[in-house]
């Protein structure tokens, strides 16, 4: 497990010098953020019969993405893995949120979003570019590793196929009363 934080390390270190910068950093963290994404999914499901009645569906991918998040936090209080803003950079920062970055919450919820949308729904496979977006943008702006990102698009892709799995079975008895 050493190597993996060695790389992560050398990876961050190498963003820092190349990729980093200020107001590049300023933008992403503006434009990385779930209400942007949810500013392109909720019109969408409103306007798209793939995701009638909105009422099942819209809840269905809220609730999934609720337990992701809430899975993500208990993870990053256990594993207490300092940012690459902390650690690489040396800054420091009193929001309590931005202490601990393993696993990535940012990749874990964009990737159970997209893996709902896509294969219990039949939305475009381009929504997979939302998640890729999201972990790409969290690494430039060092608010994680790559392996925090990594492990972030594995935790949400498995709820993701868990929600998958519950769609097929309850969505013909939920969208029939």
């Amino acid at each position: 497990m050493n190597w993996i934080g060695s790389l992560d390390l050398k990876f961050s270190t190498w963003i820092q010098k190349h990729l980093h910068h200020k107001n590049l950093s300023w933008v992403l963290s503006r434009v990385n953020r779930g209400e942007m994404f949810a500013l392109v999914l909720l019109p969408l499901m409103f306007i798209s019969d793939l995701y009638k009645p909105v009422y099942f569906s819209l809840p269905f991918v809220l609730v999934f993405t609720y337990m992701t998040d809430r899975l993500v936090l208990v993870l990053k209080k256990f594993f207490a893995r300092k940012r690459p803003l902390v650690s690489v950079m040396g800054k420091v920062d009193s929001n309590p949120d931005m202490k601990h970055s393993f696993p990535s919450a940012h990749s874990a919820n964009s990737i159970v979003v997209a893996t709902i949308l896509v294969f219990a729904f039949g939305e475009t496979p381009y929504f997979f570019f939302f998640s890729l977006f999201a972990g790409v943008g969290r690494l430039i702006t060092l608010h994680h590793f790559v392996s925090d990102i990594v492990g972030g698009w594995m935790i949400g892709f498995s709820i993701g196929l868990v929600a998958v799995t519950v769609h097929y079975f309850l969505w013909p008895i939920l969208v029939s009363l």
